[in-house]
């Protein structure tokens, strides 16, 4: 029914971009909305090396995420439309900028208005897309994860970009994929805005990608893929996972390798896009020359999975990853402007990213579908860093965390969804918060039609 109210309206959408809607564009499309309501309390316990007090921070607040996906139009060359729109209410956050001795600041989940966390913020972001063969362009919103960028759901919003992208898998057992990044939007703003990396203070307006998954091999995917923010930094990254059947249970080896370089403003030397790191003239910031290296072997039986891993960060530079380098314009608000790192040490608090680091990290994961329990699952993750190249002061960081999530697998709640994150940082850095968080988060998707 929803549907057939909506055809007509998405016809007279698309007449107005001159795209002929045919039937495979309604008849292939599909619509959801999903309600989140999400809670984050961050409760700094000390500042390490310092007699500063840890900041603290909380967010509450409900959204509202509708969600339309197109089918394509008849012919050679098929047109469609993706279309995400958001809502997101506050319904409490600590702290007001305004007043002083405060133990509560605002969050990173609404943008600040006058000191204070904002009421709402809403974001429309339409995708227009062309398929040929089995190569598709997309035009507009991004939301993709890959070996070069990771795009944050921490909050109660998603990270996006604003770009274009072409992925195509016309050769058999490859997928080839480029874009061309313009402008990033950070978890809590409306709008777009530039991008940076860690340190940088000028903003760069590109940032282009590609690369290349081969699936040729049994259970294993072997990539290739390079990166380039303008004026900051070149990535170059191989990879390879594969999953090794055993006797008993099974092996997934995790290898990822990364070289990173400075260009342009960066790379001159210029102090506006000088990066983080730790560099021999004792300056926090400098010209990009890093690398890292990571390794993850995860046995998995009869619903475990048991993990270690390792990464070293080898250079001057701390871990070089694209990010908005905003944070609703004020340095107080937030932790940071929240994006990931594609990295394997990307944690819920912390991503082990700095310059020298050496981690070791464990994980347990476990699947309570084996005990009748489908959707209920459990993780733990610990990591450790040291050998941090610092001028002076601890060298070394240590995070815990915990989740444990359920989704409705069927029935009438089907899209339900809660989930509990808790984590523990402890790093012994001059300057660093030692915190602790929870986090919760619960959705339901409403299938539309």
């Amino acid at each position: 029914m929803i549907k057939k109210l909506a055809t007509p309206l998405v016809g007279a959408l698309l007449g107005g971009v001159m795209l002929p809607a045919h039937a495979d564009f309604i008849d292939d499309s599909h619509a959801d909305l999903t309600l989140l309501n999400r809670y984050l309390n961050q409760e700094g316990r000390d500042v390490a090396g310092s007699t500063a007090k840890a900041k603290s921070y909380r967010d509450w607040g409900q959204g509202f995420q509708f969600n339309f996906k197109s089918g394509y139009t008849e012919g050679p060359v098929g047109f469609g439309l993706d279309v995400e729109a958001f809502y997101g209410l506050k319904l409490d956050s600590g702290g007001d900028l305004n007043e002083s001795h405060q133990g509560q600041y605002p969050g990173s989940m609404f943008p600040l208005d006058d000191g204070k966390s904002a009421n709402d913020f809403s974001v429309l972001s339409p995708t227009f897309k062309m398929r040929f063969l089995e190569d598709e362009l997309r035009v507009g919103m991004l939301s993709q994860n890959n070996p070069m960028l990771a795009n944050t759901d921490g909050r109660l919003y998603h990270q996006t970009n604003t770009g274009v992208q072409l992925v195509s898998k016309d050769l058999s057992d490859f997928t080839f994929t480029g874009g061309d990044i313009v402008k990033t939007k950070i978890r809590n703003e409306s709008g777009d805005s530039d991008m940076t990396t860690g340190g940088g203070t000028k903003l760069s307006d590109r940032f282009v990608y590609g690369g290349a998954d081969y699936t040729g091999l049994a259970n294993t995917t072997v990539s290739l893929w390079y990166s380039n923010l303008q004026d900051y930094y070149q990535q170059a990254f191989i990879g390879a996972k594969n999953t090794t059947a055993l006797p008993v249970g099974s092996l997934l080896s995790d290898f990822r390798a990364y070289r990173s370089l400075g260009v342009g403003g960066n790379a001159d030397g210029d102090a506006d896009y000088a990066a983080a790191g730790s560099y021999d003239n004792g300056a926090s910031k400098g010209r990009i020359n890093q690398s890292t290296i990571s390794l993850m072997e995860s046995y998995s039986l009869a619903g475990h999975t048991l993990g270690i891993g390792a990464q070293k960060n080898t250079g001057d530079s701390d871990f070089p990853y694209l990010d908005s380098g905003l944070n609703s314009g004020d340095a107080r608000q937030g932790p940071g402007a929240g994006a990931d790192t594609p990295a394997l040490t990307n944690l819920q608090l912390n991503k082990f990213q700095h310059a020298g680091e050496q981690t070791w990290l464990a994980q347990y994961k476990y699947d309570f579908g084996e005990l009748g329990l489908k959707g209920l699952g459990f993780q733990a993750t610990y990591a450790h860093g040291d050998q941090i190249r610092v001028a002076s002061g601890g060298n070394s960081e240590w995070e815990r965390d915990l989740a444990l999530s359920y989704q409705v697998p069927d029935g009438k709640l089907k899209g339900f969804g809660v989930t509990w994150k808790n984590a523990m940082a402890n790093p012994s850095m001059t300057g660093q918060t030692q915190q602790d968080e929870n986090r919760l988060y619960v959705s339901y998707v409403v299938p539309l039609w």
